[in-house]
């Protein structure tokens, strides 16, 4: 296996892997979040990172 499969193939399992997660907690709460409210958290979190530039 090629080191391009293989970090394909670890991509796709941590992306299942966050999805089974998201299922689980789905189901395990009654809290839903709506689009807005998502990309709104998502902006302050990108804008407030810190740079890695030095």
């Amino acid at each position: 296996m090629s080191l391009e499969t293989y970090e394909q193939n670890l991509f796709e399992s941590e992306i299942y892997n966050k999805l089974k997660e998201a299922e689980y907690q789905a189901e395990s709460t009654k809290k839903r979040y709506t689009h807005n409210e998502v990309m709104l958290e998502l902006r302050n979190v990108i804008k407030n990172k810190p740079s890695r530039e030095k």
